[in-house]
């Protein structure tokens, strides 16, 4: 019997203090979601690192073999550094060519030039087309034997113009980034473009009184103001670089490519947990091990941009 009153006390306390902070009721949802898809899933990850486990059967622990393995084998560890730094190549490639052409874009679509709203749903439609498609149409365009391109070069009498095009180690990379700038542009577009809409039009109107053009208007008034959609993209860049996997797996296959030339992170993750490249067998564990390091990888990269952006608002604030 004292059992059932204190259950009832236990419930009406928690209900008093769900009362005084009701955010936790909306929080909870998100909460519990989140950590049955992400902490959960992370926590098992890097459980699994620490066996060497075929995805059935028994497990055998071996602490810390995968990790040494993973950055001192001979064979391992190269493939990991390649896969890595054209990750890297990526964020690069993304930070320096595609944000500044997304930054253009939305400012000269704002402008309302002559076109605009063609160019706007152009732009956006590869970003809605599903990543397979995309790699699909691009192998039609890039097909050393069938393809577009060299088709139009042979019949054309331009054969010193023919190439092997993604079976070129050398112009594999910049061709990948050329078809996923194509697709992702929009993306980081539409986030300039909004934060454009939301500008101040007395701050515009103000310039224009006082003479500024069109450019000038951009590198010292609206420039600027777009630090809050520079920071997002920045760092949605980064992460998108850093896990970059559908269009280098239709394009390139599992294998990353001819020479490894557009390998990926997650394509040597794919390879190591589901393809049967560790050493002629499947290994989850190896597989988990590389996702937790890319994980770290992805958390630090991004948590250093957080910062070094968080001080540099407060700088000018």
């Amino acid at each position: 019997m004292a059992g059932f009153f204190v259950n009832i006390f236990r419930r009406n306390t928690a209900m008093r203090s769900l009362k005084k902070k009701p955010y936790i009721g909306f929080i909870a949802p998100g909460f519990v979601i989140y950590t049955a898809l992400m902490i959960i899933p992370l926590g098992t990850a890097v459980y699994y690192s620490f066996f060497k486990w075929s995805g059935v059967g028994p497990r055998t622990f071996i602490g810390f073999d995968n990790y040494t393995s993973l950055f001192t084998d001979e064979r391992l560890s190269g493939i990991f550094w390649n896969a890595l730094g054209n990750n890297f190549r990526f964020v690069g490639a993304a930070l320096c060519i595609i944000m500044p052409l997304q930054l253009f874009l939305a400012y000269w679509i704002d402008l309302k030039m002559i076109g605009h709203r063609f160019f706007q749903t152009t732009i956006f439609l590869p970003y809605v087309i599903s990543s397979t498609i995309i790699g699909f149409i691009t192998m039609l365009v890039f097909n050393p034997n069938i393809g577009i391109l060299n088709t139009f070069f042979r019949n054309a009498g331009w054969d010193h113009l023919l190439s092997a095009w993604f079976g070129d180690p050398e112009r594999a990379f910049p061709l990948l980034v050329l078809v996923i700038t194509w697709q992702g542009i929009a993306a980081g577009m539409f986030i300039f473009l909004a934060n454009l809409k939301n500008i101040s039009q007395e701050l515009i109107e103000a310039s224009l009184i006082d003479g500024a053009g069109r450019w000038k208007r951009f590198l010292f008034i609206l420039l600027p103001a777009l630090q809050p959609s520079i920071t997002n993209n920045v760092i949605l860049a980064t992460i998108w670089g850093l896990t970059m996997f559908d269009i280098p797996f239709v394009v390139g296959g599992p294998q990353g490519g001819i020479n490894n030339s557009i390998d990926f992170m997650n394509l040597f993750f794919y390879r190591f947990a589901f393809g049967g490249s560790y050493y002629g067998e499947t290994s989850m564990g190896f597989g988990a091990t590389i996702s937790v390091v890319l994980f770290f990888i992805v958390l630090v990269a991004a948590s250093i941009q957080i910062w070094l952006f968080s001080r540099y608002s407060r700088r000018f604030r």
